[in-house]
């Protein structure tokens, strides 16, 4: 799917460092925001609206996927256990994780990992 159109796309490594946003978030998979686990390269993709993604660029472990980019998705509601979708898309327009709330986390998270490492 091209990103960029109807969303960005905010790669997270590893996965659990995205989860753990979520959480702090308070976004649970059953409230339809779309996320999807890719476990071979250990990235969460974490979708936001179109052209806010670059919010995110420059923390650590974050890719953005934005205009000019492509994503590939599972086919269903499930996917495969090498990709799937940790909060599957509802039919209608899903709602998407606002960019600055995502970003606001993944620097906490960041700040913390590296107080801990130099602890």
């Amino acid at each position: 799917m091209a990103c960029g159109r109807t969303w960005d796309a905010v790669a997270i490594s590893p996965i659990s460092r995205g989860l753990d946003a979520l959480v702090a978030m308070r976004v649970g998979p059953r409230r339809g925001y779309p996320v999807l686990a890719d476990h071979l390269r250990d990235q969460l993709y974490v979708l936001v609206p179109p052209g806010t993604g670059g919010a995110a660029a420059g923390l650590p472990g974050v890719r953005v996927l934005g205009d000019g980019f492509q994503l590939l998705m599972p086919a269903g509601q499930h996917g495969s256990p090498v990709a799937h979708w940790v909060s599957p898309p509802r039919e209608s327009a899903p709602p998407l994780i606002r960019p600055d709330r995502l970003t606001h986390h993944l620097r906490a998270l960041a700040r913390e990992q590296q107080k801990a490492a130099t602890s």
